[in-house]
C-alpha cells in the first residue's frame, strides 16, 4: 500500500506490521506505584487527564534505514498551562417538565462543565535506537519531539491566573516500523495538576 501521508514523502507500508524478532527496551515510562502515588497525594484536588499521543515519525533524510528497533527512550516537557473561560451549558428541561441546571449534567467521563478548563500543552520527547539495513547492522539513532495538547475542567470560581503545578506520567509507549523510513509510535499519557495555593 502506498501513501503520501505528508505531502512530502512517499512510502511503501506494509499490508502487516512485521513481528518485532528482538523485544524493544523502554525507557522513561512510568511505574505502576508512582501513579497511585500521584492519585493519593492532594485527593480532595485530583484533577487529572489520560490520553494518547499517536505519530507517525519519519527517519530524517540523513540517517540510513531501518532495520529493527532496538530501543525508545521517552521524556514529557510541559511548555504551557493556563486557565481558560469556555462555554457551559446552562441547562434544559427534560419531556416531564423538570429542569435540569447545567452543572449537573455530565457527560460519559462523570464530569461536569463550569465554564473553566486548564489547558496543558507539552512535548513528547522520543529517541529510538535502531539497527540500520546495511551489511554492518550498525546502529543509529533519530529524536522526535512530538507537541501534544489536552485539557482539564476545572472549578468554576478558579481565576484566570490561578497557577496549577503540573506532574506528567508516560504510561506507556507502543512502537512499530511501517518501513525503512517511518515508524508508528503511540504513547499513553496521564497528568495530574494540582492547583499552587
Amino acid at each position: 500500500m502506498n501513501c503520501d501521508y505528508t505531502n512530502r514523502t512517499v512510502y511503501s507500508f506494509h499490508d502487516e506490521i512485521e513481528q518485532q524478532k528482538d523485544a524493544i527496551s523502554y525507557a522513561g515510562i512510568s511505574k505502576g506505584h508512582s501513579l497511585e502515588n500521584a492519585l493519593q497525594c492532594h485527593p480532595v484536588s485530583n484533577q487529572w487527564v489520560q490520553f494518547f499521543v499517536p505519530k507517525i515519525l519519519d527517519i530524517p533524510v540523513r540517517k540510513p534505514d531501518i532495520e529493527g528497533i532496538v530501543s525508545v527512550n521517552s521524556c514529557i516537557e510541559i511548555i504551557s498551562k493556563r486557565v481558560v473561560n469556555t462555554p457551559m451549558v446552562t441547562g434544559y428541561t427534560r419531556a416531564d417538565g423538570v429542569y435540569v441546571p447545567g452543572e449537573e449534567i455530565p457527560n460519559g467521563e462523570c464530569t461536569h462543565l463550569t465554564g473553566k478548563k486548564l489547558i496543558i500543552e507539552g512535548v513528547l520527547h522520543q529517541k529510538v535506537i535502531y539497527t540500520a539495513m546495511v551489511a554492518d547492522q550498525s546502529l543509529h539513532s533519530a529524536s522526535f519531539m512530538i507537541p501534544f495538547s489536552t485539557f482539564i475542567i476545572v472549578e468554576k470560581d478558579k481565576p484566570l491566573t490561578q497557577d496549577f503545578t503540573v506532574y506528567p506520567y508516560l504510561e506507556d509507549v507502543f512502537v512499530c516500523r511501517l518501513s525503512e523510513r517511518s515508524i508508528f509510535s503511540n504513547n499513553t499519557l496521564f497528568i495530574k495538576a494540582i492547583p499552587v495555593c
